[in-house]
């Protein structure tokens, strides 16, 4: 999968700009605050129907503008695809070979595209709800199944929070709901742990790599129902029933895969507690390579690599280690606010562009 040319019409810094791009390494340069992270920000939007850097929508429309729109040509071995995305305040419009697309999970994963930025650092700190977006959005590139399901799950969510509020609800009506939600959460928590398993066999050879060692890498996930569970729906539909007073007490819904959380290890330790900045940020690199991974093994192609500052944040020895791991036939985009030389990319080509105040001029790498 590759992106051969991408068009963004009033998204954040860019009024109207239009650029081709390469198979392999496309460099990202220009100094801070030109429009290189909006660049990743726009090709990572594509995949995920959301900004990493913002929840509203608005914020990504340039200054006095009604809408943004992003045009995406994208190959897929022999296949092209015209991706169109416009945004306005009434919502998104998107579309597939100028065909409308009605829903936004038969949108996603039509781009595949991984993203490590510096805030990311923050998965391992922050409230369960990033780490639980985190998991449902990689999940997502790989499962549409899981996608709709985990829509479907947080609109029954929404309706019966909505019952709780009420002074008498209808309990047949709310029995229904939350049966439904159980099916849902059935294939959520078993998606999820499969995924963190998955994820982790395929982690270590990567993290091994960066460290030079055998230190061992894993997690702990915390969700409603015991690990040796997981398929009981009878006992999750009677954990519902046990705590109904207390849901109808507090308005809400107390328990449930919304809560979930997952606890990132280093030799069986809360990597908080335990792991330097520097491990941190060699996990949650080994992490998105593994992602790239997977998705290499089970849809038979490689995601889009969107990799923004990643050499503020690793040291050289560290920079040449991951550009000898990258694939030769996986295209990845990296920013840069400094300079890049041939040596530091260990014999790999690169396509290099730069960006200046929200325009894009391809250029020549230094010698």
């Amino acid at each position: 999968m590759k992106i051969s040319r991408l068009r963004l019409v009033h998204y954040r810094n860019y009024t109207d700009e239009t650029v081709e791009f390469g198979d392999g390494i496309q460099l990202i340069c220009g100094k801070n605050a030109q429009g290189k992270t909006n660049l990743l920000e726009a090709i990572y939007y594509c995949s995920t129907m959301r900004s990493h850097r913002t929840l509203q929508d608005q914020h990504l429309i340039q200054k006095e503008e009604a809408s943004f729109l992003i045009d995406l040509s994208l190959q897929r071995g022999r296949q092209k695809e015209q991706l169109r995305v416009c945004v306005n305040e009434k919502g998104k419009n998107l579309f597939i070979h100028r065909n409308p697309i009605l829903r936004v999970s038969d949108f996603i994963g039509e781009v595949n595209a991984v993203l490590f930025c510096p805030d990311d650092l923050q998965l391992f700190t922050a409230s369960p709800k990033v780490r639980r977006r985190f998991i449902d959005i990689e999940i997502s590139k790989l499962s549409r199944r899981y996608t709709q399901t985990l829509a479907m799950f947080q609109r029954l969510l929404r309706e019966r929070n909505a019952l709780l509020k009420q002074k008498e609800p209808d309990l047949v009506y709310l029995q229904v709901v939350t049966e439904r939600m159980c099916a849902c959460e059935m294939v959520i928590l078993q998606q999820r742990h499969a995924f963190l398993n998955e994820l982790f066999v395929f982690c270590q050879p990567f993290y091994s790599h960066f460290a030079q060692d055998d230190t061992s890498i894993g997690f702990e996930y915390h969700t409603v129902l015991d690990l040796d569970h997981l398929k009981d729906e009878q006992l999750l539909k009677e954990k519902y029933e046990k705590g109904l007073v207390r849901d109808q007490m507090s308005g809400q819904t107390n328990l449930g895969v919304h809560k979930d959380d997952v606890i990132f290890t280093i030799e069986g330790k809360n990597i908080n507690s335990y792991a330097s900045q520097g491990q941190k940020r060699t996990l949650l690199l080994s992490m998105k390579l593994a992602i790239t991974a997977m998705i290499k093994e089970k849809l038979g192609e490689y995601p889009i690599l969107l990799l923004d500052d990643v050499f503020s944040e690793l040291d050289a020895h560290r920079c040449r280690q991951l550009m000898e791991v990258l694939p030769q036939d996986m295209q990845i985009f990296i920013s840069s606010a400094q300079p890049i030389e041939q040596e530091m990319l260990a014999g790999k080509v690169a396509d290099v562009f730069e960006v200046t105040d929200g325009t894009i001029q391809r250029r020549v790498l230094d010698e």
